[in-house]
Parts: C-alpha cells; sequence; structure tokens
C-alpha cells in the first residue's frame, strides 16, 4: 500500500488477494519468497512447504463490494512483481504451499 500512496492511489485492503494464512512481523517484505518451509503450532505443529510463487489475476483488481474493476494492484505490483514486464499474468505475490505428509496435529487457527 506505501508504494499505492506514494503515487497518490487508494490503499488495497488484503481480503482482494484472498489469503488463507497472513504471516504479520516480518522484516523485510516479500520475506517469504525465500522461505523453505513454515511450521505453525510450536514444535510438533503443522509444516508447510513453500513450493512456488502464486501468480495474480485480474481477481485481485475487483473491489469485492461493489464489483468494480480497477488496474490496481496488478499496474503497481507489475513494476517490482513481474517476471515478465510486458504481462500481468506474470506478476506474483505472496506464497502458495503444500501440507508435509504426517505434520498436520490439529488445526489452523486464528489466535
Amino acid at each position: 500500500n506505501s508504494r499505492l500512496r506514494s503515487k497518490g492511489r487508494n490503499d488495497i485492503p488484503m481480503s482482494r488477494f484472498r489469503p488463507n494464512i497472513v504471516v504479520k512481523g516480518l522484516r523485510e517484505a516479500f520475506g517469504e519468497d525465500y522461505w523453505k518451509a513454515i511450521q505453525i503450532g510450536g514444535d510438533n505443529g503443522t509444516i508447510l512447504h513453500i513450493v512456488k510463487g502464486c501468480p495474480r489475476c485480474k481477481q485481485s483488481c475487483t473491489d469485492q463490494e461493489t464489483g468494480e474493476r480497477f488496474a490496481e494492484p496488478l499496474e503497481t505490483l507489475k513494476e517490482f512483481r513481474a517476471l515478465n514486464e510486458k504481462s500481468c499474468e506474470d506478476v506474483y505475490f505472496a506464497q502458495n504451499v503444500v501440507l508435509q505428509p504426517g505434520s498436520a496435529q490439529g488445526e489452523i487457527s486464528v489466535g
């Protein structure tokens, strides 16, 4: 959102990206790009392996309350998160993960 604000544009809520798990408190933006795995719930918690970046589509450009579509956030993400500068299809934000078999000892929940 800071990049959007620097362009005089409005913030975009996190819900537009439809996250399943959100990690707070990273020292650096996009630090998850360098992770191999994440464990949630302590020493016996669920282990998720990072498998690839998450490609973003026009869905993140749709206001979920009004249905109105915008160029953002893909326009700004394309400036620094694109694999191919000519295509919004190649904009990556967040990570896809898979569950390590046998590691799920319960539920992942808020809190």
